[in-house]
């Protein structure tokens, strides 16, 4: 299922690769761009499933305490509110459920791109493997795992935009192989998801409108998920984590936007009862 949805992303980032010249950097800026204005009908939905859900929270506290002892009756209680309002509470999860196959199949695609993106005849990617690894064979696990690396040596791919090679990993600039080594300023990309992934958090939890209790339990899922976006931004190479942090600048934007929104219908709607 990855490979597959790899593979018709990796189609639309060529399309967008040949468009521009064939600048990979720019390929993955403009894809990322691309994904949230596609999305952003989906993230603007679940942003009003929120506000509606913020909004019928008092109610939905008195059923858990009223029914704390009776799950089932809870549940039911709870279901007969969420359709008075036409709220479905799963909505929230939607973004995320379509986004992560996204996410996944890019962690493919950025160790591949002569596969996805370049789309070059594997039986020609499997002769330039032999060579740069000076092997007579060379197994599928040996090309995924050096794609980037024989890209750069045969020029098979441009990776750099504006001085920034989006095939360096930063998780290499200690690295004592000069031939691998990452310059010092890949370092920057995972810091700045770190910090920008912690501002988003921040950002959900004030308009989520958790309780004290509610935000003492994700606490620490709050810290993991910036932690892990700075850590796969390390480890992997610069185009996922650009391709992440320019996502993650986008949703703050977009959820900005959407807030706008949001709060004109809502005085439209007050002035219109009035």
């Amino acid at each position: 299922m990855i490979d597959f949805i790899a593979g018709i992303l990796g189609a639309l980032i060529r399309l967008i690769y040949n468009l521009v010249g064939q600048n990979y950097g720019l390929s993955i800026i403009i894809f990322t761009i691309f994904t949230k204005v596609i999305l952003f009908p989906i993230s603007y939905k679940q942003s009003k499933t929120m506000d509606e859900m913020n909004k019928l929270a008092p109610l939905e506290k008195e059923i858990r305490e009223k029914y704390k002892g009776n799950k089932e009756k809870m549940s039911e209680e709870l279901m007969k509110v969420y359709e008075k309002h036409k709220v479905n509470p799963m909505g929230g999860c939607l973004p995320l459920l379509i986004q992560m196959p996204i996410i996944i199949a890019m962690f493919v695609i950025v160790k591949q791109p002569l596969t996805y993106i370049v789309q070059l005849p594997q039986e020609q990617l499997q002769q330039y493997a032999q060579e740069f690894l000076g092997k007579e064979e060379v197994s599928k696990n040996d090309i995924k795992s050096s794609e980037i690396q024989i890209a750069n040596k045969y020029n098979l791919i441009d990776m750099n935009l504006l001085g920034i090679n989006f095939g360096e990993v930063p998780s290499k600039t200690f690295s004592k192989n000069t031939e691998e080594k990452s310059s010092y300023f890949t370092l920057v990309i995972p810091l700045l998801s770190l910090v920008v992934s912690l501002i988003q958090t921040k950002l959900n939890q004030k308009n989520s409108k958790l309780t004290e209790e509610q935000l003492e339990q994700q606490k620490t899922m709050n810290l993991m998920m910036p932690l892990l976006s700075a850590y796969i931004s390390y480890i992997m190479p610069l185009a996922l984590g650009i391709y992440w942090l320019l996502g993650n600048l986008l949703q703050i934007l977009t959820q900005w936007i959407i807030n706008v929104i949001i709060k004109k219908q809502k005085i439209m709607l007050e002035e219109g009862g009035k």
